[in-house]
């Protein structure tokens, strides 16, 4: 827990500062967590998502810059709750109508998700170099996972 001292107030936040690193590919600590260079510079908007500001090139940046959630004005919660009924529902319109969002809004955080979703997998397989019965014992894995 940190102690800060905002407009002569005194608050404590229990924000992991050690999981955060700088976005701004100009700064020395670019991308490199633990570095204590970050820091609290505010909270903003309805949801109150923390804004930082790292030390080292005095950029901003939000909590949520990376993540489904960037720029998003909804609770990250609703917007999970939401998507996660696309399959129950089996439609746009099915979820729109038990939400209350319009399947214009639904459809953008679908997509949002969708392109990090892509993104998340583009990186993390890239340059595997598996053989055919590493890939093989794969697909038979996640079948057997399936079936349980």
């Amino acid at each position: 827990m940190n102690l800060l001292l905002f407009g002569g107030i005194l608050i404590t936040s229990e924000i992991d500062f050690s999981q955060f690193f700088c976005w701004n590919k100009d700064c020395t600590d670019y991308g490199i967590k633990n570095q204590g260079n970050i820091v609290l510079k505010e909270r903003y908007g309805k949801n109150k998502h923390a804004l930082f500001k790292c030390k080292t090139c005095k950029k901003c940046f939000s909590e949520t810059k990376g993540t489904i959630f960037f720029e998003l004005n909804t609770p990250d919660e609703e917007v999970l709750r939401t998507i996660a009924m696309l399959p129950e529902k089996g439609s746009i319109r099915g979820v729109a109508r038990a939400t209350g969002h319009s399947k214009d809004t639904i459809c953008r955080w679908l997509e949002i998700a969708g392109t990090h979703a892509e993104e998340v997998t583009t990186y993390f397989l890239k340059n595997l170099n598996l053989t055919r019965v590493e890939v093989d014992e794969i697909w038979s894995y996640i079948k057997k996972s399936k079936k349980m």
